[in-house]
């Protein structure tokens, strides 16, 4: 699901810089029941509208509606299509996520030896393989492949 993933960011990022979007994720969701979701968020800098979310859902499903021209077979055929801000509380998932993410507070799910964890701290430093935080006054390193799921926290006032 990767590669898809890759691939379809590949396609839809050159269509949303010229409406002056950022690609922040793309994400591929099977269902239960039902068609598969497309879950494609998008940023600017302050923020997106309705107006920005509306110009890029139709800009991307002419892309994915268009035959033959369908950047990856899995998300050929029936799909649901989502386009979204990332919101105030941004899912972590690529480098450049954490990147941004520095000195911010998180919260981060992770496996430690199996057990599952979960801590909330302030982004300190990050390398190619894992992030440092600052969890209550003391430095916790997090490997990011034993990263199971990790988001921006809003703080409120």
């Amino acid at each position: 699901m990767v590669d898809t993933q890759h691939s379809l960011a590949a396609s839809f990022a050159p269509v949303l810089n010229e409406l002056d979007l950022n690609l922040y994720d793309v994400e591929v969701v099977s269902a239960s029941q039902g068609p598969r979701i497309l879950r494609v968020l998008v940023d600017r800098p302050g923020g997106v509208d309705l107006e920005a979310i509306t110009a890029a859902t139709q800009a991307l499903s002419e892309i994915l509606d268009s035959p033959g021209e369908t950047p990856d077979p899995v998300i050929a055929g029936r799909y649901t299509l989502e386009v979204s801000s990332p919101g105030l509380e941004r899912p972590l998932r690529r480098i450049e996520h954490w990147e941004g993410a520095r000195e911010k507070t998180v919260t981060v799910k992770f496996r430690d030896e199996g057990v599952a964890q979960r801590v909330k701290g302030v982004v300190v430093s990050l390398n190619g393989t894992s992030v440092i935080l600052d969890v209550d006054g003391r430095e916790q390193e997090i490997l990011f492949s034993e990263i199971t799921g990790a988001r921006t926290v809003f703080e409120w006032g």
